[in-house]
């Protein structure tokens, strides 16, 4: 892997490692779900990449650090597989042995976060060969000779949002001296739970869902677009707010709902104003994360769930209230049905688009923030005035664009220092990019207005 960047000098060195054994099985649904987007993209793959920085504790030398890598390895199956297209299916190999090259960074004087996060994205940049190449790239980044930061960028063939979060925990853990045994529960094992009779009806139930849900589905939510890739034409945008977090928390509160489902009440809000239709569908990205088990897996379980909702009323008085708790029932009936083989998936839509060509699943949302919030002291704000004079501080910035995507648009959210940073990618073909802006500040606007009584 070529890699650039502004430090002053670069070298590598090599991790090897012995696991527990050779496997070879099928991907689980969940790495087959990714695995479709991926092969989609192509050399373009690199976006779907997850990153995670870890702090390096004072005192902790070189050779601890290398160390955690290869017991990170060592723990972890999906870490140290190969990925494969066989007759008999996609398949993913687990390698007994081998060796991780780790990119060390020397930025002397200058080895801050932001330093590290530029590295981490550095590595991110590069598209993995899975046929070939472990998922997972690893950077140390120095300051006089001082590892100060683990850097990690995985291929979303091997993590999700959820693992990505346990690889930094592991390697916390392991910086720390902390060696616990391995997980007994491994990709390759979940693959086989999926392919036994209860993960099988599991499946089954999801798709009987699947197959109601889409027969009631408006057509279209947008109309056609030239599949033809353009320079730029998908643009991602993100708005930092405040308010948007403390209004958020106030709403949910009062409806006794979670932060997110507020969020997505008002994407999907907004999103019916925009399309002219008071039934509006998204697919959310489920984590699948239902049993200790699963929540200690490092792999990608995250899957769509298909969401529907009735949007009529909202913007009448007290009627935001109404659409936040419709969001919550429709969307916990999604996520319960967001487990399944996403090839029997696909063959079910494309059956459905046999049937009616204009059938539109192009919007998503996903709460990124797995189970974090935003931790506001909403008693500073006693009432909306109060709350809306926080957007006086919103900020909107463009993130990347892109030649070409396989969504619509995408609404995504995550945290920033105590305050709500949402995303919206989008087609400018379809959206230009200043009603982009205009669209998650209506978002923001929605849920602020919503705390008035």
């Amino acid at each position: 892997m070529e890699l650039t960047s502004t430090a002053e000098r670069r070298s590598t060195r090599s991790v090897t490692f012995t696991g527990a054994g050779e496997r070879t099985g099928a991907m689980t649904w969940g790495q087959a779900s990714i695995y479709s987007s991926i092969r989609w993209l192509g050399d373009d793959a690199s976006y779907f990449n997850l990153v995670r920085v870890v702090d390096v504790p004072a005192g902790v030398d070189e050779g601890t650090v290398l160390g955690a890598v290869q017991h990170l390895l060592v723990r972890h199956e999906g870490l140290r597989s190969l990925f494969h297209e066989t007759p008999e299916g996609w398949t993913q190999h687990v390698r007994p042995q081998g060796e991780l090259t780790v990119h060390v960074a020397d930025a002397d004087g200058a080895a801050d976060t932001a330093a590290a996060r530029a590295f981490a994205s550095e590595l991110a940049g590069h598209t993995f060969r899975h046929d070939v190449e472990l998922p997972l790239s690893v950077g140390v980044l120095r300051d006089h000779g001082r590892a100060t930061h683990v850097v990690v960028a995985a291929s979303h063939l091997a993590v999700d949002g959820w693992a990505a979060d346990l690889v930094a925990q592991d390697l916390r853990r392991l910086l720390a001296g902390e060696v616990a045994d391995a997980p007994t529960w491994q990709p390759l094992d979940q693959a086989a739970h999926e392919a036994g009779e209860a993960g099988a009806a599991r499946g089954e139930a999801a798709l009987a869902y699947w197959r109601r849900t889409l027969a009631a589905a408006p057509r279209p939510l947008f109309p056609p677009a030239d599949p033809a890739p353009a320079p730029g034409r998908f643009v991602r945008l993100a708005l930092e707010s405040r308010a948007l977090a403390v209004a958020a928390t106030l709403v949910s509160t009062r409806c006794a709902v979670s932060t997110g489902t507020v969020l997505l009440a008002a994407a999907s809000v907004v999103l019916g104003r925009l399309v002219g239709q008071d039934r509006v569908v998204l697919q959310l990205i489920a984590s699948n994360r239902l049993d200790e088990r699963s929540r200690s897996l490092v792999a990608p379980l995250a899957e769509n769930a298909l969401f529907a909702i009735d949007v009529s009323g909202a913007d009448a008085p007290g009627g935001f209230a109404t659409t936040a708790r419709r969001a919550f029932a429709s969307g916990l009936n999604a996520y319960r049905h967001a487990q399944y083989d996403p090839r029997a998936r696909d063959e079910l839509v494309a059956q459905e688009r046999a049937r009616d060509a204009d059938l539109d699943l192009g919007c998503f949302f996903n709460d990124m923030r797995i189970g974090r919030d935003w931790g506001v002291d909403v008693d500073a704000y006693p009432d909306v005035d109060a709350v809306r004079a926080l957007r006086d501080g919103t900020r909107v910035r463009h993130v990347g664009s892109w030649d070409r995507q396989d969504a619509t648009c995408f609404v995504g959210v995550d945290d920033a220092d105590g305050a709500c940073v949402l995303y919206l990618m989008a087609d400018t073909a379809l959206v230009p990019e200043p009603r982009v802006e205009a669209l998650l500040r209506e978002m923001e606007s929605v849920v602020v207005e919503a705390v008035a009584p």
